[in-house]
């Protein structure tokens, strides 16, 4: 009787662990860790993390991302990416001055955002409008 109820106890456990995790592994763009850095000196490297969804707040396929960047020291680094399934792309380093970021998809507006440098440790948002 002793063991059939360790057993009893040992897959009640298992079940258990195997619903948390299934329950955990529908996460949004808010539950995926940033792996964007701000600069810490002027000219300095960073990385950006960008989401982008639409107006409804699905994210969007296919996005790509121009990164410019201007330096104070007369520079121009570039960098680019496509957002994944879940809309999003990190973007290679690049040395960081006066940010501007393009963003391009089939069936949206195209939008230029000029972008602080010194928030980039958390992921920038950006919404798309569909095209009309």
């Amino acid at each position: 009787m002793r063991k059939l109820f360790l057993v009893a106890i040992i897959i009640c456990t298992m079940f258990t662990a195997a619903v948390s995790a299934q329950d955990n592994s529908s996460s949004t763009t808010n539950d995926i860790p940033s792996k964007g850095r701000a600069p810490r000196e002027p000219n300095g490297i960073g990385r950006l993390d960008l989401r982008v969804v639409d107006e409804q707040g699905n994210p969007i396929r296919g996005v790509r991302a121009d990164l410019e960047s201007r330096r104070t020291d007369g520079f121009l680094c570039e960098s680019w990416n496509w957002t994944d399934e879940r809309g999003v792309a990190v973007l290679p380093p690049l040395h960081m001055g006066r940010l501007t970021l393009k963003l391009k998809a089939p069936g949206y507006e195209t939008q230029r955002v000029v972008v602080n440098s010194g928030s980039l440790d958390e992921p920038l948002r950006i919404t798309m409008v569909r095209k009309k």
